[in-house]
């Protein structure tokens, strides 16, 4: 069986990261729009919770924050919780990977490529 889910999106606030006992956890949200319709003006969105562990963490920690596009792969996963006596269910992304899904913003100096702040590869972590 497989279950492997590849999205890019925009990060909808900064990642926030908490320390697990011996681990390091990255929660972030990300907002993948849905290809737009005929007619439609704007496309439909969807959201994902995502959660990173240990060096994914940290690198999503460090290198995205609000309104920057990531890509991650990873697994859905399922939970059920009861809430105010009701039962519940959620999923969310665990992510395996992390992606650049084009070039990183330059510096505020309009510093070229060699500097460092731009990334044109992809896969990292």
């Amino acid at each position: 069986m497989t279950n492997i889910v590849i999205e890019t999106g925009r990060l909808t606030a900064d990642p926030e990261l908490k320390l697990t006992g011996d681990s390091k956890l990255c929660k972030f949200r990300i907002a993948v729009d849905r290809p737009k319709r005929k007619g439609e003006d704007k496309p439909e969105t969807d959201f994902f919770n995502c959660t990173a562990w240990n060096h994914n963490a940290e690198f999503i920690n460090d290198m995205f924050s609000k309104g920057e596009m990531i890509t991650v792969v990873g697994n859905l996963r399922s939970s059920t919780f009861e809430k105010n006596g009701e039962k519940r269910s959620a999923v969310e992304i665990k992510v395996n990977e992390v992606h650049f899904p084009g070039y990183r913003r330059k510096q505020e100096n309009n510093s070229t490529a060699d500097s460092g702040s731009t990334y044109d590869g992809d896969v990292l972590f």
